[in-house]
């Protein structure tokens, strides 16, 4: 209708009775009706999908407001306050949900996860996590018995601490328990790979064969290859590993969404994602297979690709990977390994603890030089994408700073956030530079606490204290939340809720804590979780949070972890998830 309204035409319209041909006709038309009809002032309600009532919504917005009631309608919230507020967007035709009190807030942003590479190790592949060896070898045992002579047989996850409990090196006693097959085996940490002769003589790694940039080959006093490949030196050799049909890595992919959607989480950031990944999640789009948000960190110089021609290739075209539920505006960095042994492949700002394995002075390495990395990440910021940028050691994430501010220097601050994945070393003059530089500082995994086997202090000495949460939140830094899982043994997220307040063992298992000077409150510990990692999964505007115009996004607990003992918080179990106001999962 063109031109305006008479008073008369409004009147009839508001009177106007009909049927409509469907629901979304009605809500629109009766939006337009009460817009006619109401006074100048007055609030426009409209007619609402779904009504959640009775419930204690933790909403997270800028004043971590409480309300008890909110209306979706299309997806999307359009109104969250009370009983007697949200009452008016209800008819005949909502869905009434009486929450009888149960806790809702946010969906969970996790910015750094591994879901295909989970599922296909642990659908696909030989699957162990054990600190036994005789476990491990039962278990390898099993799947040799299914596998015929001379195929690979893949898995993990294994940890250094296994080979302490023999007198072979680890290629011997994989050669032991498979004569016939090669072998690779991934740790826990995804950084290191166990490998057998028969691997090694595939690879064509012999004595004689060099570290490569950013990797170690471990070599026993004889210069004897030991069967363990350190970071690029393992991360090379996957492309020699045969591949999978789309429709098992599908399957796989499936198969660890569910596992990560009974946690609460509602939008995933795949930290390493290759074409055949993008494929995946694309096909399984267009399949109406996918019922969480899905951000994609595109790989760059990453010995996970096939080659750096496939990954230019891949973020020249990522438009066509794009999907609703799918965004590929996200590349990948490594810039150094871990400081764990056996490889100690983090770089680090002073030496390691000298140890037998590496000499005096030793800082680990960075994958790629000052110059270069400047270089790319320059180019990748100027095509709009947001760098996540792998650095455990001070070294490195003082490097991949440089990188960020050099990127800002010559491209200007578009807004675009980038990251630094794993900020868990960081020298204290590097700590106001994320506010700065408007970098995410992601914690990742969840380590902030004592775990088994995991001794700073030996590796790194008495002095560096890493996770400095507090610090980073005090200086304005936006701190997220990535589990990276599946380098930890499971994608939920509140045992490192509950931690990162206690800075406690939530699992009990383990006495005292790690720095508890960086402990936080429980609602920035949520904020982080949410509202900040959402927007580094550039989707603050939409998500996060639970306002009028945001995304339905959001879970209902089975407790209100405000109310219980912070050391209950680690067991909250989620009783429903929805997304885009479709219920991903419902137990009550």
């Amino acid at each position: 209708m063109k031109g305006k309204r008479s008073s008369s035409d409004e009147t009839a319209l508001c009177k106007q009775e009909g049927n409509v041909m469907n629901k979304r006709y009605l809500i629109l038309l009766v939006t337009l009706v009460l817009g006619a009809c109401s006074q100048p002032g007055e609030p426009v309600v409209s007619v609402a999908d779904a009504v959640y009532t009775n419930a204690k919504i933790y909403t997270v917005d800028a004043g971590n407001s409480w309300a008890s009631a909110m209306a979706v309608t299309d997806g999307k919230i359009v109104a969250v306050g009370s009983d007697e507020e949200i009452a008016a967007y209800a008819s005949d035709a909502t869905a009434s949900r009486d929450m009888q009190g149960r806790m809702i807030m946010p969906g969970i942003h996790d910015t750094h996860i591994h879901p295909s590479l989970a599922g296909e190790m642990q659908q696909l592949q030989c699957y162990f996590l054990s600190f036994d060896l005789n476990e491990v070898r039962d278990a390898l045992k099993a799947c040799l018995a299914d596998t015929p002579d001379g195929e690979w047989v893949r898995g993990g996850q294994w940890y250094d601490m296994l080979f302490a409990q023999s007198e072979m090196s680890p290629r011997e006693i994989l050669d032991e328990i498979a004569p016939d097959h090669p072998v690779f085996l991934m740790d826990w940490s995804w950084h290191n790979g166990w490998v057998n002769s028969r691997a090694l003589e595939i690879f064509g790694i012999d004595s004689d064969t060099p570290n490569p940039q950013g990797g170690v080959i471990a070599k026993d006093d004889a210069g004897e290859p030991t069967g363990i490949l350190g970071d690029t030196a393992a991360y090379s050799m996957l492309r020699e590993l045969p591949g999978y049909s789309i429709e098992d890595r599908m399957a796989a992919l499936e198969w660890s969404l569910g596992q990560i959607s009974q946690h609460g989480v509602t939008t995933i950031k795949e930290a390493i994602v290759t074409t055949s990944i993008a494929e995946t999640y694309r096909e399984m789009s267009r399949q109406g297979r996918l019922h969480m948000r899905i951000k994609s960190s595109l790989t760059w110089k990453n010995e996970f690709a096939m080659s750096h021609e496939d990954e230019v290739a891949l973020i020249a075209d990522r438009a066509d990977y794009t999907m609703d539920d799918v965004e590929t505006g996200f590349a990948k960095i490594m810039l150094d390994g871990v400081p764990i042994p056996p490889v100690y492949t983090a770089a680090m700002l002073e030496p390691y603890v000298s140890s037998d394995q590496y000499p005096e002075g030793w800082r680990g390495k960075l994958i790629f030089e000052p110059e270069e990395l400047n270089a790319d990440v320059i180019d990748l910021d100027s095509k709009g994408l947001s760098v996540k940028i792998h650095a455990t050691g001070d070294w490195s994430l003082r490097a991949a700073l440089d990188a960020f501010e050099a990127a800002r220097d010559a491209n200007g601050d578009s807004g675009v956030i980038h990251e630094v994945s794993h900020a868990e070393l960081i020298h204290p003059d590097d700590i106001r530079r994320f506010a700065e530089l408007n970098v995410a500082a992601e914690m990742c995994p969840i380590l902030w606490h004592p775990v088994p086997g995991l001794t700073w202090d030996v590796w790194l000495g008495p002095d560096r204290k890493p996770w400095p949460i507090k610090s980073l939140v005090e200086a304005g830094a936006l701190v997220t939340y990535g589990s990276d899982w599946s380098v930890v043994p499971t994608p939920n997220p509140w045992p490192g809720i509950e931690a990162m307040v206690t800075r406690a063992d939530p699992s009990g298992n383990l006495e005292g804590t790690l720095w508890p000077e960086q402990a936080i409150d429980l609602a920035t510990t949520i904020r982080i979780f949410t509202q900040n990692s959402a927007i580094a999964n550039r989707a603050g505007d939409n998500s996060g949070s639970l306002e009028a115009g945001k995304d339905a996004d959001f879970i209902v607990l089975d407790r209100n972890i405000f109310e219980v003992p912070i050391t209950d918080v680690g067991e909250t179990q989620v009783l429903m998830s929805v997304v885009g106001g479709k219920e991903l999962i419902n137990h009550l």
